[in-house]
């Protein structure tokens, strides 16, 4: 059973495209998979067709719950989980923006107030997550661009990231960033934690721009880190699909970047 996080500390680069899509392309072939709505825009529930602020159980009830009152845990998992055809969703909406505060509340007063027994701030969303591993071969994290505790909470909970990378100059400039979180949290709270690969998005094949990013990308960190083979290509289908609520393999199959997604997949899963 693996965990990734899909992580980019830039905005615009794909991350809940590619966590519905990946996610919707491995349970295609069988395997039971649960995707985290980990960003309180909730741009994940809203794209798998799903209203925010209907739900009373959601990521952020769980994280509390996680806190204050952990006895209750395992009933409120079963209800905040939904069904979405092959694909399972923990849903997120606005209080999760109260929980990233109250999670740097805890670590400021740590030292101060807090018992022997209390659980780490930067392992609220591990505590979740490790409770549901035995349900689901894959668990996939779509979090929010901003590099603060609730995305520190994904990577503590994660075995692997993947790093859906924009097909433009400064989209691949703002990677050694993203990287560098990684390593500072493998370093200090999670060691097992590295980098399953880097995805191109939104790339334009018969752009010159489009190709020197691609390969400037395999020639900086190729040898060290895998690189998708098959990059997502821009399409309007990729913006339209998540109006519909559908995955872009259920709302347009035969668009390249549908078969991107997966032939990512049988990446994903042929090196488990």
């Amino acid at each position: 059973m693996t965990t990734f996080s899909i992580l980019n500390i830039k905005g615009g680069t794909g991350k809940t495209t590619t966590t519905y899509n990946l996610g919707a392309a491995i349970a295609g072939s069988g395997k039971r998979v649960l995707l985290v709505d980990n960003d309180s825009q909730a741009s994940l529930t809203k794209a798998m067709g799903l209203v925010p602020s209907d739900y009373k159980i959601s990521l952020a009830t769980l994280m509390c719950q996680a806190i204050d009152s952990p006895e209750l845990l395992e009933d409120a998992i079963v209800q905040a989980i939904q069904h979405r055809d092959k694909l399972d969703l923990l849903p997120a909406n606005q209080k999760l923006s109260g929980i990233a505060t109250r999670l740097s509340v805890m670590q400021a007063t740590a030292s101060m107030f807090s018992e022997k027994d209390d659980i780490q701030p930067v392992y609220v969303l591990k505590t979740i997550v490790d409770m549901l591993r035995p349900m689901y071969d894959y668990i996939l994290i779509d979090c929010s661009p901003h590099p603060d505790l609730q995305m520190i909470n994904a990577l503590a909970a994660s075995d692997e990231v993947i790093i859906p990378v924009q097909a433009h100059y400064l989209d691949a400039e703002g990677l050694p960033d993203t990287l560098e979180l990684v390593r500072r949290v493998r370093a200090t709270y999670q060691p097992t934690l590295s980098v399953r690969g880097l995805l191109l998005t939104m790339y334009k094949g018969r752009t010159l721009l489009a190709k020197a990013v691609k390969e400037q990308i395999e020639a900086n960190y190729g040898t060290s880190i895998h690189v998708f083979s098959h990059p997502i290509d821009y399409s309007i289908r990729v913006a339209e699909h998540a109006a519909y609520g559908e995955s872009l393999l259920e709302y347009a199959p035969d668009c390249p970047a549908a078969k991107s997604y997966a032939v990512m997949a049988e990446e994903v899963m042929a090196h488990e």
